[in-house]
């Protein structure tokens, strides 16, 4: 083990054997195992950082500390995110039966049950300067140390689209580990499809039901939305937080364990333009004072469809039992009359299907 830290040269000759900079063409990022990661697809942006918690130890008759000491574990932080393609990137963070084909298994299913899964090793690996990472045979990779980031647990997900943007997905992860080291990924496969390989957001689509009857109307493109009739959405946002506990013990320098906090919640809320108003009430929704509340749940798909009949696959965000928390209505002079609208549902173990499950999050890929 390393006694020193690297000293940086602040003021190096610059010649044509001295690297000028790294930018994203020379970065791949990778995650599963140590020996054999797999490449994550359509990365946009990746940011790593760490940081290391220490105690003043201070006595009386002194102003000044006489210590500082860490008593607890560092923590290594990786947040990355990538434009939505299918659902392979999401196969590979949270297991193939929760993201693969119609059906799947909850959200939850594979990083409950798979150490494997639940507990990955990214790598940020890197080529030469000016040459492309992906295909790149050159096998200088080991000589430009790659980022190693062991144990990443996922703290959080979300998935968002937009009027005029590229739908894209973000991705948080925790580790108590960080190292620069030659890489041992591989090197991916370069881009040289002719076909779409992006969801667009003109193939974002919605649709809703309620078993309680409690749409007028159900199906495609419609969604719940008291005194709405019509509406135009702008944004949606589709986020699940998994925060985790670290469990140390005394004995041991570093935590035992990482652990998810349960409950987990999945969050959902539209942005919309609101063209067409309807007669509605909240007694719908929280009943009266002489009736019991209603409170409906609600199956809501949120559908970033394929790009035609050879582009790429597209992915479908879907709640079950989803509750309403609540409408925003914004009015002002020079803009749009808009909503937001926020829904959640409790997200459990993931062992049920979605064809059987009563409530929860799903993910499925769409292929047609």
């Amino acid at each position: 083990m390393a006694t020193s830290l690297q000293g940086a040269n602040t003021k190096k000759t610059v010649d044509a054997s001295t690297r000028k900079r790294i930018i994203y063409q020379s970065e791949a990022l990778f995650a599963g195992s140590s020996g054999s990661p797999a490449y994550l697809k359509r990365i946009q942006s990746a940011n790593y950082s760490f940081t290391v918690p220490r105690v003043d130890v201070n006595q009386f008759g002194q102003l000044g500390q006489i210590e500082r000491i860490i008593t607890e574990v560092p923590t290594v932080s990786l947040d990355f995110s990538y434009a939505l393609s299918g659902t392979e990137n999401e196969q590979q963070i949270f297991g193939t039966s929760s993201a693969s084909g119609t059906n799947t298994k909850g959200i939850m299913y594979g990083i409950n049950g798979t150490d494997a899964i639940e507990k990955q090793y990214y790598q940020i690996a890197l080529s030469k300067e000016g040459a492309d990472y992906l295909g790149n045979a050159s096998g200088d990779q080991a000589s430009q140390k790659a980022i190693h980031i062991p144990d990443g647990f996922v703290t959080a997900a979300s998935w968002t689209g937009a009027v005029g943007d590229i739908p894209t997905a973000s991705i948080n992860v925790e580790s108590t580990e960080m190292k620069m080291a030659a890489a041992t990924a591989g090197l991916g496969t370069k881009e040289t499809a002719t076909t779409p390989v992006v969801c667009r957001p003109g193939n974002i689509t919605f649709s809703a039901t309620s078993a309680g009857g409690f749409l007028g109307s159900t199906g495609d493109n419609r969604l719940p939305a008291l005194g709405v009739d019509v509406l135009h959405v702008q944004s949606f946002t589709v986020n699940m937080d998994m925060p985790r506990e670290s469990i140390q013990r005394l004995g041991d320098k570093f935590e035992y364990a990482r652990l998810i906090t349960f409950p987990l919640t999945a969050s959902m809320s539209l942005e919309a333009i609101i063209s067409q108003q309807a007669a509605d009430n909240l007694d719908e929704i929280v009943g009266t004072g002489s009736s019991a509340s209603t409170d409906p749940g609600f199956e809501i798909d949120v559908n970033c469809g394929k790009e035609g009949s050879s582009g790429t696959n597209g992915i479908k965000l879907r709640f079950k039992d989803a509750k309403v928390d609540g409408h925003s209505f914004s009015s002002s002079i020079g803009a749009n009359k808009s909503v937001t609208l926020d829904f959640t549902v409790q997200v459990d173990s993931g062992e049920t299907a979605y064809n059987s499950g009563s409530a929860g999050f799903w993910v499925e890929e769409i292929s047609s």
